[in-house]
């Protein structure tokens, strides 16, 4: 038993630095973690592009160039597993799990919800890394409210979280077979963005694999002055209408401060402006000054070249899309 828990733990140990490695972009700390002979694969099964196997030397030669060429780290928090099943013999391993969370940093690699395999091998008592599977887990996972339509913004299928919060959504509704916004502008708006992202979809498909065009609706306040905001996505050759993701928001935002080069306190400010907060109420969840706060709005605009908060949202919900 003993055997099995050191191993076990040495096993998960190799996971984790590799996992690490690879976050951080440091590609000979990732080499380190993988056994070098021409039975190694990585194997990536999505459902918009297939499955894509990489083998041998060709795995390395890969992974130097991405890690090289991409210097943007993500953070490790930003990473979830569950489900693990360890499987232990002599000489090999068997590690799955679920995995929730963008592994990648770079748009073709490993994003949104993965069962992981991971298959490792003993040489010289030293635990290796020989073969990794990822599989795309389907769209019904997704826990945010998930509704397929069509170019028409006709429903065709709806998650159960969709279905309840349709019914009580102050700026989305269900009427009939169609999703609308409340106001005529969000409407527009919103039916411009599934023609945009349905465009996208025939000019490339099937290239187009998870997440590969997003584009943010701003739906407008409610009666307490909460913004709501929807996005039409393009997932696995599907049209989709996603809302209430905090993560995709907040993921959208800090790609905008980047971008537009704005500071920690501007990317907060920008948050608080997006959620349909005054400046008054913005500085004082901020701790500033409303002074400050309006000083600090006023280098956003300039950074971004626009005068007013509309035209403000709407840049900022859409400066990471991809014009594909």
């Amino acid at each position: 038993m003993k055997d099995f828990e050191d191993d076990r733990s040495a096993i998960l140990a190799v996971i984790e630095r590799e996992t690490r490695a690879y976050l951080q972009r440091d590609f000979h700390a990732w080499e380190r973690c993988w056994h070098d002979g021409p039975e190694i694969r990585r194997i990536h099964a999505q459902q918009g592009t297939g499955v894509t196997v990489v083998q041998g030397a060709a795995v390395r030669q890969r992974m130097h160039k991405m890690l090289s060429t991409n210097t943007d780290c993500v953070p490790r928090e930003s990473i979830r597993r569950e489900n693990f099943n360890v499987v232990i013999s002599p000489e090999m391993a068997w590690v799955s799990y679920d995995q929730f969370g963008d592994m990648s940093g770079v748009n073709e690699d490993l994003s949104g919800h993965y069962h992981e395999l991971k298959i490792l091998q003993k040489f010289q008592g030293r635990w290796k890394l020989t073969c990794i599977v990822g599989t795309q887990m389907g769209i019904g996972h997704v826990r945010a409210p998930l509704i397929e339509v069509d170019e028409n913004a006709r429903i065709l299928w709806l998650n159960e979280s969709a279905e309840h919060r349709l019914r009580d959504h102050p700026r989305l509704r269900k009427r009939g077979n169609r999703l609308q916004a409340t106001s005529t502008a969000a409407q527009d708006e919103l039916l411009q963005a599934i023609t945009t992202v349905a465009a996208s979809y025939h000019r490339h498909f099937p290239c187009a694999g998870h997440n590969a065009v997003t584009r943010a609706v701003a739906l407008g306040q409610d009666d307490t002055g909460l913004a709501h905001i929807c996005w039409a996505v393009l997932r696995d050759g599907k049209f989709l209408i996603t809302f209430d993701d905090s993560d995709l928001l907040d993921r959208q935002i800090a790609s905008a401060a980047k971008i537009y080069a704005l500071s920690r306190t501007q990317e907060k400010l920008a948050c608080e402006v997006i959620a349909g907060r005054d400046l008054t109420t913005a500085a004082a969840t901020l701790g500033i000054s409303p002074n400050t706060a309006k000083t600090h709005l006023q280098r956003i605009y300039d950074k971004i070249g626009v005068r007013t908060q509309p035209a403000l949202v709407r840049l900022l919900l859409n400066a990471d899309r991809r014009n594909v």
